[in-house]
């Protein structure tokens, strides 16, 4: 038989542009003739908006924001959510990236990372002390789209999109 899953950890990193679209648009076809899901583990968030139903953005390990893809790409966010979508390039041609978040701080280690929530050594937006000492509460941001922050969802809500697209160009809608 075929496998009900695939775990796809960086399939396109390093390659071609044009060798990146044609292993996607195989494994799209896998998808959908065998009906497999699939677990996409990548940097490249043009792949991950392309190719996913449900997106968790990790930081150090642990998930700081978790939802439907479409929401995940829009505010409200998690400031680290909020910081790769400003700089990583997105090569959808429908999107618009309307500013850059550079984070200070030092990347704290994984082996040993901080308490609280673990963004707190680079987050622009962090609130003190409550940072530092407290893991973040789960704030439902909408169906299915959570976000571990101390900042209040109403403040979160306030957040300008960082990337905004034209249209969407998930590959499996």
């Amino acid at each position: 038989g075929h496998p009900k899953l695939v775990i796809c950890d960086e399939p396109t990193s390093s390659l071609d542009v044009s060798v990146q679209a044609a292993i996607l648009n195989l494994l799209l076809d896998l998808q959908k003739e065998y009906d497999i899901a699939m677990i996409f583990i990548s940097h490249d968030l043009s792949v991950i908006r392309f190719f996913s139903d449900y997106v968790a953005v990790m930081y150090l390990g642990k998930v700081c924001e978790i939802g439907p893809a479409e929401a995940v790409y829009s505010p409200p966010y998690h400031p680290y959510t909020e910081a790769l979508l400003s700089a990583v390039p997105i090569l959808d041609s429908s999107a618009k990236q309307k500013r850059i978040i550079r984070l200070g701080g030092m990347v704290p280690s994984a082996l040993n990372p901080p308490s609280g929530c673990y963004f707190h050594t680079r987050c622009p937006r962090k609130l003190g002390d409550i940072c530092e000492e407290q893991d973040p509460p789960r704030q439902i941001a909408g169906k299915e789209h959570y976000i571990y922050c101390h900042i209040p969802l109403k403040e979160l809500c306030k957040m300008e999109a960082v990337v905004t697209f034209a249209k969407n160009t998930k590959g499996n809608s």
